[in-house]
């Protein structure tokens, strides 16, 4: 077992001191077991409904998702982030892939799709993030880790598992194979008025503890859920996030706003149950029968035969002939709709070409009226806002601000890094890749920068980040 510390009763009990009965305590609980690109582990999502009730049994209000990917994780977070400031005991609970490069650890969502140390990260949540999440409730928040204990795919210099963590004061972490994890979360952490402490006195395994364990903790303080009868009876069904996905997907074909298609029944879900139980003269409780999802499952299929029809047709007389203003007509009317992805690729696609080549052309003539052609031309471009600095302002200048820019991005060593090797890896000469930017890195980011008509700096923009990202 790691070396941690105990907080002293008192500090805990004084961490409590102030907050309403009526708090809730609130879990993330994620669980990635099929991926899309790497290695698949069956049995962490099969078993995610258990741990998921494991803590709904307790009272926890449960923020959860499985085999998400990258999008919906950070959806998912944000959720969880929200609920977080009102929370007395907030628990993160990770089931899947963990990686590491150096101190940096990340948890792989489901589509990850990386060949190097830089893409993992861009693509993938850090541990750390999460720990920083709950330190906002120090000595009252577990961050637990269960490894797949497998390494998703071959990629240089990243190794499989966690790194030691630098935890936020008053934030415990316990982890291990993620089946060991379930089991003492469900059998000993969920057991009533049973206390942190306790459990760590007995055997644990070969699991793992870091940070600070508060000693008064009790994660299943014996409050039990309190639900309505129409909320029991809807979590009774066991919906899992695809079935509730699939049930915003239902209610937005009829018209409704769910604010969202997350799987995650948040206000504007209940909200658009609400509306749609009041059309159909249902007892309005913003909680579904099984009875009721069949129902709307039957008439969103009904109105999609229509939407569809519809939308095939107006795609025929707009956006199929390629053309930018028939692309915009049909995402004016149809933003989610048949072709919808197609659209905004095929615009996309117009608009930055002509857009890459204005800049281009700017930047080779490298004048003040070549950037004000490229203004008037595109008000609304890409890099309109590099175009106006570069107006009339001595190079000295440009560099200084590319400099101001580049801090203003706060890359940490491991980003400056991949960074560093990302370039290298594209054929140019950035000398020792050790994170240091010094002048043979400058003159291999100019080269970079010079070769895909971006502001030859030499400093890192976000721009040239998210180009790096997408292996341009």
């Amino acid at each position: 077992m790691r070396i941690f510390k105990i907080i002293p009763l008192v500090a805990a009990l004084l961490a409590f001191a102030g907050l309403g009965a009526s708090a809730q305590n609130v879990a993330l609980v994620l669980s990635n077991g099929n991926y899309e690109n790497a290695v698949d582990v069956d049995n962490i999502s099969r078993r995610h409904q258990q741990l998921v009730r494991a803590f709904q049994a307790q009272g926890y209000e449960v923020i959860e998702g499985q085999d998400l990917t990258r999008l919906e994780t950070r959806r998912t977070i944000s959720a969880f982030a929200d609920a977080l400031e009102g929370a007395e005991i907030a628990v993160i609970s990770l089931q899947g892939h963990v990686v590491h490069f150096g101190e940096t650890s990340w948890f792989l969502p489901a589509d990850i799709n990386a060949n190097s140390v830089t893409g993992v990260e861009f693509r993938a949540v850090s541990l750390d993030f999460f720990a920083q999440l709950l330190g906002q409730k120090p000595g009252r928040s577990v961050l637990f880790v269960g490894e797949s204990g497998r390494m998703p795919a071959e990629v240089p210099l990243l190794k499989q598992g966690l790194a030691r963590m630098n935890l936020p004061r008053g934030v415990m972490m316990v982890s291990g194979a993620y089946n060991e994890v379930k089991n003492i979360i469900e059998n000993r952490f969920m057991r009533r008025n049973t206390k942190v402490l306790d459990v760590l006195r007995g055997d644990i395994g070969a699991l793992e503890v870091e940070g600070d364990i508060p000693a008064a903790l009790v994660l299943a303080d014996g409050r039990g859920p309190v639900v309505s009868g129409d909320e029991a009876r809807e979590a009774a069904l066991g919906l899992n996030q695809s079935e509730r996905r699939a049930i915003q997907r239902d209610l937005t074909a009829l018209g409704y706003d769910t604010r969202g298609i997350d799987g995650l029944f948040g206000n504007g879900t209940r909200g658009s149950i609400r509306d749609w139980q009041r059309r159909e003269r249902l007892d309005v409780t913003g909680y579904l029968t099984e009875e009721q999802i069949r129902l709307l499952r039957r008439q969103a299929g009904e109105a999609r035969e229509v939407n569809e029809a519809n939308d095939r047709r107006f795609w025929a007389q707009t956006g199929a002939g390629g053309s930018e203003r028939g692309l915009r007509r049909y995402l004016d009317r149809y933003p989610n709709g048949v072709f919808s992805n197609r659209a905004r690729a095929d615009l996309a696609r117009l608009t930055a070409v002509s857009d890459e080549q204005a800049w281009a052309r700017a930047v080779r003539i490298d004048t003040p009226e070549s950037y004000r052609r490229y203004l008037h031309d595109y008000p609304n471009g890409i890099y309109k806002d590099i175009a106006r600095e570069r107006i009339d302002t001595p190079p000295e200048v440009v560099e200084s601000d590319a400099s101001r820019v580049e801090r203003a991005l706060r890359l940490n060593p491991v980003t400056r890094l991949l960074i560093e090797q990302r370039v290298a890896d594209l054929g140019y000469r950035t000398g020792p890749r050790d994170g240091n930017f010094d002048l043979a890195t400058r003159q291999g980011f100019r080269s970079y920068q010079r070769d895909r008509g971006l502001p030859v700096t030499g400093y890192v923009t976000a721009e040239m980040i998210r180009r790096l990202l997408l292996g341009q």
